[in-house]
């Protein structure tokens, strides 16, 4: 039984679409039409060589055509925040009072409670309403709503 038959070629073709989910770059997605057009050419009848070259083939023209079309598209957003930058301008709620002196507590934003700091020098208590500034590491820099 040979090793290059049309089913173990389409069985690679949807493992790396499967992992192209977790690995962005649409590299794996490139790979995986390789692997479509291997499947394909093994299903005609083709040698493990015209199967490769298939494979290869495939592969270099869909990274050369596919994965930039796809880069551009689904990467050329620079108003999507992400991660801490996300953060910025969200409204949050103050789960602690503000130590007056060091102007530090905490609050919730984002669905997650934080360590904050206010830039203003009014004093803010629990259930006061407040909106991220900036982030710095892990505390997150607050003012308060004005209402």
């Amino acid at each position: 039984m040979d090793f290059f038959q049309w089913h173990w070629w389409a069985a690679l073709a949807i493992a790396l679409f499967i992992l192209e989910i977790f690995v962005p770059g649409f590299f794996l997605l490139c790979l995986g039409i390789g692997g479509l057009g291997a499947s394909a050419t093994a299903a005609l009848g083709g040698g493990i060589a015209m199967q490769l070259a298939a494979f290869s083939v495939f592969s270099v023209i869909a990274i050369l055509t596919i994965r930039p079309l796809l880069m551009k598209r689904m990467w050329n957003a620079p108003d999507v925040k992400t991660n801490m930058d996300a953060l910025v301008g969200q409204r949050g709620r103050v789960t602690q009072d503000f130590d007056p002196g060091l102007r530090l507590g905490r609050v919730s934003a984002a669905g997650d409670d934080w360590r904050a700091e206010s830039v203003s020098d009014k004093p803010l208590h629990v259930g006061d309403l407040i909106v991220v500034v900036r982030v710095d590491s892990n505390t997150l820099i607050v003012k308060p709503l004005e209402a």
